[in-house]
């Protein structure tokens, strides 16, 4: 009979240590969920601040005609982007100055508003003519010449 109540008090310590692991293996996963919770939180608030540095508001826009506009995205919807202070790249050929040279071409970043029909510095596109869009870094040499443009 001693020895049913040897097993019976063994038993008893049973719960508790099955208690103590458990807490424990509670302690370990809340430790590793807020780890892996910290990492996400950085993920989420240091990327965009990251990003800002390294980009501008402007965008490059590329179509399926081969055009390509520089601007900055005011409005997006499922059918249309519109496009602010739009800029295209314009080829002029400048012309030999010697006898015998080719003629060179040269890239010329080219307002909207400036063309002899006079359109607004505004336009909206088109989505399905877009193949994609970039944003443009800040120290691009697009973004320069636009700036530049801008302030003076």
């Amino acid at each position: 009979m001693s020895e049913v109540k040897s097993k019976f008090a063994n038993s008893d310590s049973f719960p508790s240590s099955r208690g103590k692991k458990h807490g424990l293996v509670v302690l370990v996963v809340g430790v590793i969920v807020l780890i892996v919770l910290v990492i996400a939180l950085t993920f989420v608030f240091l990327e965009p601040a990251m990003n800002q540095t390294s980009t501008s508001s402007w965008s490059a826009v590329f179509l399926t005609n081969g055009r390509t506009y520089f601007g900055k995205i005011k409005t997006e919807n499922a059918e249309f982007i519109t496009l602010n202070n739009v800029y295209y790249l314009q080829v002029q050929e400048v012309p030999p100055v010697d006898e015998g040279e080719v003629a060179q071409q040269q890239l010329s970043l080219m307002n909207v508003g400036d063309e002899m029909h006079g359109p607004e510095d505004s336009m909206r596109i088109n989505k399905d003519h877009v193949l994609f869009i970039e944003k443009l870094k800040a120290n691009s040499s697009v973004v320069t010449s636009i700036e530049q443009q801008l302030s003076q």
